[in-house]
């Protein structure tokens, strides 16, 4: 670091701590206006100083009786010649500026998605696939996020989803896939299948292979054809019977002798609009066998309100249901 560069630390100290003169700050300006590179330098010297705390730090430590302390221990006689608490400060901070960027720099290279190791791809209003660099495809359903290493390194293959996603995973028995969602974990080899987390409940529907599924101290395999739902560390395993719960992806929504709850049910997973349900219809043990390709919500209930005879509204993003 040259005289200059250590100069214009030390008013930047100076800044930070409130503790500039006029003219001082009068140089500062002009050297920040000199180039962009000087105002950007300076820029994350501020963001860095306020996130860290240095200067709470540094406060707390007598640098004067630290420093008597260490000469009376290893025999080193005391000079004539003294530095000031504040100028000893300043010197200290100097140097633990670029130190502390580094450290940030660190931090933000492991931890933050898209900054560093981590690559991050998220959806708003529409649904978009990921090909992995291990040929493994994830479809993500709107307003999801799908976190992971780049380049998928190390012993694991570990992803982090929020939201929805249906993953195809490429076969690699020496290196395991595993998804963290939620409170919940799933861990393949080779497989196909639906994962989602909502209001703290995580759901996962195998449709190829089989799964181990994971959360808190509880697990169990889930195999092709069944289903499993998470909820306050709580695993429970049902039959899969109807490939509805991929239907964001298909575009097809197809019951089989569903019930009127099974037809509610699967459109309120749907139709993400709707966002309740109100039914004061009376019971009715009628079923429907239908299919539907890429329906508007309008299209669904004008079938249902012909089959099951009953008045299927939506009013403030609710769906009302009554005779």
């Amino acid at each position: 670091m040259n005289e200059l560069n250590k100069h214009m630390d030390e008013l930047i100290v100076k800044s930070l701590t409130n503790d500039i003169s006029l003219e001082e700050k009068a140089g500062l300006d002009t050297w920040i206006q000199q180039s962009p590179d000087n105002a950007n330098y300076i820029e994350q010297m501020q963001k860095v100083w306020s996130r860290s705390k240095a200067l709470e730090a540094f406060r707390s430590v007598d640098v004067m009786n630290d420093f008597e302390q260490f000469k009376s221990k290893v025999g080193i006689k005391p000079k004539v010649v003294r530095m000031s608490m504040r100028r000893s400060f300043l010197r200290i901070a100097a140097i633990m500026i670029p130190a502390i960027m580094l450290v940030t720099a660190y931090s933000l290279y492991e931890t933050v998605p898209g900054f560093g190791k981590w690559e991050a791809f998220s959806t708003e209003n529409s649904i978009n696939e990921v090909i992995l660099a291990d040929a493994s495809e994830v479809s993500l359903n709107k307003n999801s996020k799908l976190v992971y290493k780049k380049g998928l390194t190390g012993d694991t293959r570990q992803l982090r989803l929020e939201g929805e996603g249906y993953f195809k995973v490429a076969k690699n028995p020496n290196k395991p896939f595993i998804v963290q969602v939620g409170n919940a974990e799933v861990k393949v080899l080779g497989t196909e299948f639906n994962l989602e987390e909502l209001n703290g409940k995580v759901s996962l529907a195998v449709t190829e292979g089989r799964v181990l599924f994971s959360s808190g101290t509880n697990s169990m395999e889930v195999t092709a054809g069944e289903r499993a739902v998470s909820k306050a560390g709580q695993i429970t395993k049902m039959p899969l019977e109807s490939s509805n719960c991929i239907a964001w992806k298909t575009g097809q929504i197809v019951f089989e002798k569903a019930s009127i709850d099974e037809v509610i049910e699967t459109i309120v997973d749907h139709f993400s609009e709707i966002v309740g349900v109100e039914n004061s219809a009376k019971a009715s043990n009628l079923q429907i066998t239908t299919r539907f390709n890429n329906p508007s919500l309008e299209d669904v209930l004008v079938e249902l309100r012909i089959h099951f005879a009953k008045k299927f509204e939506i009013n403030d993003n609710k769906l009302i249901i009554s005779d």
